[in-house]
């Protein structure tokens, strides 16, 4: 981690140890707790690395050499069958993930037996599995990294499960390409890396099998070569898990350095772990904020009903509107509610539309060149062009499906706050201390904080969040491709299509195009689950979120109306003394709230 990142960290944890104690000075241990979770998360909280790429690169070595021992399958001929999850544990420990008809479920198992099951695919019962996930006291994983080995590819963004490969990009914190040295980047790899660009900037190349291949640094200027010729600003790190597991065998330090494994990790502490720092910061300044203006709100509430005591009745009077305005804005009917399930609707029929008119016209282009040629001779060139195509109009409508959500939670921030600014806005055009005035505070309640990306991608925004990332956006299902899927594109559909070949041209095209129907009717099932789950997780976080910030400003309410009442029941001497210290609170939190705007502005 960078100087400045880890400056700017060890800041904001400081500034949340001090905001606990201001929130649990005024009596709010809910909003204590929300930032106990928020400096957790601060500290270990989840982030997500890929590591994707062709079919025998070396990605399930890469993970196993990364954490120094065999965790993901490892075979010369056979293939990772589904994604292996390495996340932080202070022991060993292993489940599979069955893909049960409704919904999956976990199976302890062996963490030695993890690879095994990985290569395989299903349980010793035969049942199929969704991923395998394993836990690992390891120092590279303590921060929160999570790594996730993915099944190969097979042809780039022109593959069967490139689509959903994409969508898991999507939701990733982070990439490693991976890419051997036994030649230079296929146009299939580079096509590939491009769009994992776009959806994942944050991204590095790792070439393996150094050792096995003498000229790999040609190989290397290569693929430098080619990345700079796709205007592609990546790094590209060389690394040997033969050389990698002979270091770790032997404690050999110079072997491990020629490895390549440490520059590797240091990447990934440099670079991906930064930019996970930054925003987990930024998260934690929102958290903060919020909670010290409550606090202030309360406090400032208090100490004009404690100096101003011709002013009570009407302080009174506006505290108990504040009340009931937040009341209704946590109850069932409040309109930003309704409007979750409205906008929410509206997005699962336009969802419906869109994958149906996207698929209709690939299978309208598909239909085409069938009927314009000769499937015996062109399906090899046929099934390729056919998955790139679906690939691209599904991972598009996966990109679009995420901005809508990210468009739906800023205009719930607006209906939200058109209520929530008139809550605890008791004292507007007061002064908090400093230069920190009470209606700025009021009119930034409850606002957007980047809503729709955070829930799309399932950070801790909700006070309530006891979920990761695996199980809300980046599912192993959003991995997985039915066998359906990968077999119409490489075995049924061409063989069906070449056992006509004796037959009637007319009945070969008409062989081909119910092949491409059901390759195009697959591919569509699969995307609009991987949708559905995160349309539902969406709202779920998004609707969440709300509900619990509704909820604080029901306590912060209720809270003013305890001072208030407190306060006119005081006697002269005593409501001096409290509006005294009422006013020191007011400038520590005031303080607070200075550091965490300076921290947000200098970002």
């Amino acid at each position: 981690m960078g100087a400045r990142n880890a400056a700017e960290t060890a800041e904001m944890l400081q500034v949340l140890d001090a905001a606990v104690q201001e929130t649990r000075r005024a009596g709010r241990e809910d909003l204590a707790e929300k930032l106990t979770k928020a400096r957790r998360q601060l500290t270990s909280g989840a982030w997500h690395v890929l590591v994707a790429g062709e079919f025998k690169k070396g990605k399930s070595a890469l993970v196993n050499g990364l954490l120094g021992i065999e965790v993901c399958g490892v075979d010369p001929t056979a293939f990772s069958a589904v994604p292996t999850i390495v996340r932080h544990g202070t022991k060993p420990a292993a489940a599979l993930v069955v893909d049960g008809a409704e919904r999956p479920r976990t199976v302890t198992i062996d963490p030695r037996k993890a690879a095994s099951y990985a290569l395989r695919g299903t349980t010793d019962a035969d049942e199929p599995l969704q991923a395998v996930e394993v836990v690992l006291p390891r120092k590279l994983l303590a921060g929160g990294l999570v790594l996730m080995d993915t099944p190969g590819l097979g042809g780039g963004f022109a593959s069967a499960s490139a689509a959903a490969t994409m969508r898991a990009l999507n939701l990733a914190d982070g990439v490693i390409v991976v890419t051997d040295a036994s030649q230079e980047l296929t146009a299939a790899e580079l096509d590939f890396i491009q769009h994992a660009a776009q959806a994942c900037p944050n991204l590095l190349i790792a070439m393996t099998k150094i050792d096995f291949y003498p000229q790999w640094r040609k190989i290397l200027d290569l693929d430098r070569a080619h990345l700079a010729d796709a205007h592609l600003d990546i790094e590209i790190v060389a690394v040997s898990s033969t050389l990698r597991d002979l270091a770790l065998a032997t404690g050999d330090p110079a072997l491990n350095a020629e490895c390549g494994f440490p520059v590797l990790a240091d990447r990934l502490n440099s670079r991906l772990t930064a930019v996970h720092a930054a925003e987990s910061v930024a998260t934690a300044a929102d958290v903060a904020r919020g909670a010290l203006r409550q606090v202030a709100e309360a406090l400032a509430t208090e100490h004009a009903a404690l100096t101003e005591p011709d002013q009570r009745p009407a302080v009174q009077r506006k505290v108990e509107q504040s009340a009931e305005r937040a009341r209704q804005l946590a109850g069932s009917s409040s309109r930003w509610l309704n409007t979750i399930n409205d906008r929410f609707a509206d997005i699962q029929s336009n969802l419906d539309t869109n994958l149906t008119e996207r698929l209709r016209r690939v299978e309208g282009e598909a239909t085409r060149r069938v009927k314009e040629g000769d499937p015996t001779r062109e399906w090899a060139e046929i099934v390729p062009w056919l998955q790139r195509r679906t690939n691209e109009e599904l991972t598009d409508a996966h990109t679009k499906l995420i901005e809508s959500i990210d468009d739906l939670a800023g205009e719930i921030a607006a209906v939200f706050n058109a209520t929530a600014s008139s809550v605890g806005a008791t004292t507007a055009g007061g002064r908090l201390g400093g230069d920190v005035a009470i209606g700025q505070l009021a009119g930034k309640k409850g606002g957007k904080l980047e809503v729709g990306m955070h829930a799309a991608r399932g950070w801790s925004l909700s006070s309530s969040v006891v979920t990761t990332l695996l199980v809300t956006t980046l599912h192993p299902g959003l991995l997985i491709a039915l066998p359906i899927t990968a077999v119409l594109g490489s075995v049924f559909a061409y063989k069906a299509v070449r056992s006509y070949k004796t037959s009637k041209l007319d009945t070969t095209r008409a062989e081909a195009q119910r092949a491409v129907a059901a390759y195009l009717a697959q591919a569509r099932m699969d995307a609009a689950r991987a949708a559905q789950d995160l349309i539902r997780h969406g709202r779920i976080r998004i609707r969440d979120y709300y509900l619990d910030q509704a909820a604080e400003l029901v306590t912060a309410a209720k809270h003013e109306q305890v001072a208030t009442e407190r306060a006119a029941q005081a006697d002269t001497q005593a409501a001096s003394a409290r509006g005294a210290a009422a006013k020191a609170e007011l400038d520590r939190v005031a303080g607070l709230l200075s550091t965490v705007d300076r921290m947000a502005g200098a970002r």
